[in-house]
């Protein structure tokens, strides 16, 4: 099926270039434009019988701040643990999906599977830079039925500016504390029938971390973005339009997996151990999508898209000791590994031990992404009903190639040698790939004051793991065959308010190196709501349900005990999500208010032990690790002509980071944190626009997470200043 994939694909985008201009027709402005936005924009979420967040550039920008895990605060129901603090690798869930490394969302740029290997790989925790997105959509429930292969929680879908009707250039710099700069360049034209945009950002810190040797801890990253479109001229018969998009980022990292014992985050949480001084992570990610559209002016409409993404990663890193005590243990009783603890910091010299041998992992990867997706629309009025009929066909195959290479380091004097061997074994030599069929048909129903939605989701998964190492025990190959039914229902009560209802089928299919007796998770969801918009007040109030036939849990390289996907049995799942805004006004001024917050309850339903370290031994009625019961969000404006300011706060409450009963122990779980961000922002001109803000203006920090190794400290307070200049 892969080569077929692989002709196909290549054959379409052919095709799609080539379309010929001579069937051409009137293109009303953003055709393509209105496909990939999955919500269909801020005025249609209000009547969606499903449950939809969509933020706007102003939003996205606001406070300057580039973690895409900072900025899903403002939505409902998103669930995110930090990592590096400017979440590089972010791990995201929605509707109490384990956020870990965001495996069990479905992500996308402009309506298209954007993870390195959504299928074979989902692990990667990779997301596109936000900072160069016009938009991002975030849609759970019914509303996600149209996408896979992760439907129990929801999706994200990441836009990309269009190509406008008119010139549109911009060049933005900004500068803050820890070496942060950030510039981006943005050009367009915009003729009758033929557009395009360039887009160029760059942006990196010196690191808010400290080594005693004074390393830089920080990264840099580059985008380059083109987009071209041409559109049928004025007066044609039909309306068509082809885009097509090249993309090429970057990053390099002085990133790490080793956090602090609890004792030394106590003493100062901004410092780095002297064993992570050689640990950097560098990748390069292109890609190439391809968008057609054609609108025939019968109410058919034909989306057709062809994709290939690319995504290659080394990230060299601290990875233990050889021979000695295993990283967990030494960092949760340091008080018994003082030689260990005493080599992490750089006190002493290494000895011939090899139990004081640092273990420094190369762990590369290369990843590739590709497919065509075809959907046809169709709008028909049949018993007197409004019909809106859509169906659609996906192709896709991708795959992940693993090498992971172990060098050995002495400690001398604080620096790290090399040991001279350069011939070990490999920890791991692999490669995973996957092929899948999608298929989707949805239909939405208008009569009265009734909107519904019924769609069907077919997924046909084929999936292989090949293992490479000499102790290898055999491939892996499996298939995964799943049909997910979902329903949606609005109700407008009156104009201004509406009831909505809605249950789907979830569904998250296992990696390509899943053991064949585990199972995909599967889930039956509901959620029930209103949703009330008047003037300058809405508000949306919706609760939702999860029952899981089965919890998959997906093991990392640094766990330990486990490998793979591993089965969590029967789990049920509760929450309420609300979120809300209304604008005051006094004279020549606006005062914007938002409120989003969310409760979670989750427990297994079932007991069992598990090698999985974020499980262990489970009994039924344990809460699920990574949820915090409750968060929220507050933020208030003051507007006036042409100046803004923001104040928000952020309140995210305390996370088992193993399942368990009662009080959580404080090694086992992560404290709630509360932190506060202001903005300001003046245009100076219709052309030039400056702003300043300040993340975390109380300089909270605390442990947001202990995984990979250790404990780890969210970002400290940090002052920045922009300057953007349009024509």
């Amino acid at each position: 099926m892969k080569k077929k994939i692989s002709h196909l694909l290549s054959f379409s985008i052919c095709s799609l270039v080539g379309a010929n201009a001579s069937h051409a027709a009137d293109t009303a402005p953003g055709l393509i434009e209105e496909q990939v936005l999955v919500t269909g924009g801020k005025q249609a979420i209000d009547t969606l019988p499903g449950s939809a967040t969509f933020i706007d550039e102003s939003r996205l920008n606001a406070f300057l701040n580039p973690d895409i895990t900072a900025i899903l605060q403002q939505v409902p129901g998103v669930y995110v643990r930090q990592e590096d603090g400017y979440g590089l690798r972010p791990n995201i869930g929605l509707r109490g999906t384990n956020p870990e490394r965001s495996t069990k969302i479905t992500l996308m740029e402009d309506e298209i599977l954007i993870a390195p290997a959504p299928y074979a790989a989902p692990a990667a925790y990779y997301v596109p830079n936000v900072n160069r997105m016009s938009a991002v959509e975030v849609f759970k429930g019914p509303s996600a039925i149209k996408y896979g292969p992760h439907t129990v929680g929801g999706a994200i879908n990441f836009v990309t500016r269009p190509v406008l009707e008119a010139d549109d250039n911009e060049v933005e710099i900004a500068v803050g504390e820890f070496g942060f700069r950030q510039l981006r360049g943005f050009a367009s034209h915009a003729g009758e029938t033929l557009g395009f945009w360039l887009d160029g950002l760059h942006y990196g810190s010196d690191g808010f971390k400290n080594l005693d040797n004074g390393d830089n801890t920080g990264f840099d990253r580059n985008d380059l973005n083109a987009k071209f479109l041409w559109k049928s001229q004025a007066g044609s018969q039909r309306q068509q339009e082809l885009q097509i998009k090249f993309g090429y980022a970057d990053e390099r990292s002085n990133e790490t997996y080793l956090g602090l014992s609890e004792q030394d985050f106590t003493q100062d949480p901004l410092q780095r151990y002297a064993a992570s001084q050689l640990d950097e992570f560098s990748s390069e990610h292109t890609q190439v999508h391809v968008h057609y559209a054609i609108d025939f002016n019968n109410g058919i409409q034909l989306f057709a898209k062809a994709y290939r993404n690319e995504f290659e990663r080394d990230w060299n890193k601290f990875d233990g000791f050889i021979g000695g005590a295993d990283i967990y243990t030494v960092l949760a009783n340091p008080g018994l590994f003082d030689n260990q603890m005493a080599l992490l910091r750089g006190e002493v010299d290494s000895n011939t031990s090899s139990s004081l041998r640092l273990d420094v992992t190369n762990n590369s990867r290369t990843y590739t992404s590709q497919g065509i997706d075809v959907a046809l629309n169709f709008a028909f009025e049949w018993l007197g009903l409004s019909h809106q009929l859509e169906s659609g066909l996906r192709l896709h195959e991708d795959e992940v190639n693993r090498d992971h290479s172990q060098f050995g380091y002495f400690m001398q004097a604080g620096a790290m040698v090399f040991d001279g061997i350069d011939n070990r074994d490999k920890k791991a030599l692999n490669r995973g790939e996957a092929s899948a069929m999608a298929v989707y048909i949805r239909d939405e129903i208008r009569f009265n004051r009734w909107l519904i939605s019924l769609g069907l989701r077919q997924e046909s998964i084929d999936s292989e793991h090949q293992d490479f190492l000499p102790a290898a025990t055999g491939n892996i190959a499996s298939t995964q065959n799943v049909t997910l039914p979902g329903l949606g229902i609005f109700y407008h009560l009156n104009d201004a308010l509406g009831l909505l209802a809605g249950i789907n089928k979830g569904f998250s299919a296992k990696s390509a190196s899943a053991a064949e007796a585990v199972l995909p998770e599967e889930s039956v969801n509901y959620e029930l709501g209103f949703r009330y918009s008047q003037g300058k007040a809405k508000l949306e109030v919706i609760g939702f349900y999860s029952d899981y036939a089965n919890l998959l849990g997906r093991c990392r390289i640094v766990d330990s005990s486990c490998d793979g996907d591993v089965s969590g049995g029967t789990v049920e799942l509760s929450g309420l999500e609300l979120s809300g805004n209304y604008t005051f006004s006094a004279g020549k001024f606006n005062f914007p208010i938002d409120l989003v917050y969310t409760l979670t309850d989750a427990s297994f339903q079932t007991s069992f032990n598990s090698n999985f370290d974020q499980w262990g031994q489970v009994d039924a009625g344990d809460e699920l690790p990574y949820l915090p019961k409750a968060q929220g969000r507050l933020q208030l404006g003051i507007q006036r002509e042409r100046f803004n300011a923001n104040f928000a706060l952020n309140t995210v409450g305390e996370m088992r980071e193993v399942a368990g009963s009662g009080q959580a122990l404080p090694e086992e779980s992560v404290p709630s944190l509360t932190t506060f961000d202001l903005s300001t922002s003046y245009q100076l001109t219709s052309q030039l626009h400056f702003k300043f803000v300040v993340n975390n203006l109380s300089d909270e920090v605390k442990v947001v997470s202990r995984r990979p190794y250790g404990a780890r400290p969210n970002m400290p307070r940090t002052l920045k200043v922009s300057a953007k200049y349009l024509w």
